[in-house]
């Protein structure tokens, strides 16, 4: 369509942009580099005040938290207390046991145990294999082992 509108021959010019007078590009980059460098400072102290304010809400989180914390570790301290499971046990009519009743098991347990370490039989005892010459000669001098 363009070349429908102007006959051929003629040669229209493009627009150039209007410089302005005295205006170098290197001043004007030293001016934005300027503004920027300017700017850094206030941006740092900006993100140091709202760390600082999520610093302060998270320590206040943590010690309502703990103070929930021990509120709940002395419920558990009342609730397991034995006069409150005597007292407990007696007004749903428990009582003692008569005789106890003793039963024993051939089987093994899970492997590995389900139980903490402190309950499970310490490790067994080593076969009496004999000494050889060099240990008991260690033994003697007190040199090792």
């Amino acid at each position: 369509m363009a070349a429908i509108n102007h006959p051929y021959g003629q040669r229209r010019s493009l627009p150039v942009p209007v410089r302005l007078p005295g205006v170098n590009g290197w001043v004007l980059a030293a001016i934005v580099i300027a503004g920027l460098a300017a700017m850094l400072p206030v941006l740092q102290n900006s993100t140091a005040t709202s760390r600082g304010f999520q610093v302060q809400r998270l320590d206040a989180e943590q010690t309502r938290i703990n103070g929930e914390l021990r509120l709940l570790e002395a419920d558990v301290a009342q609730l397991t207390s034995l006069p409150r499971i005597q007292r407990r046990a007696a007004e749903i009519g428990l009582g003692p046991g008569e005789t106890p009743i003793y039963v024993t098991i051939s089987e093994p347990g899970p492997a590995p145990a389900k139980i903490p370490s402190e309950y499970l039989p310490g490790p067994a005892p080593k076969t009496d294999e004999p000494e050889s010459w060099w240990q008991s000669l260690l033994k003697w001098v007190h040199l090792g082992q």
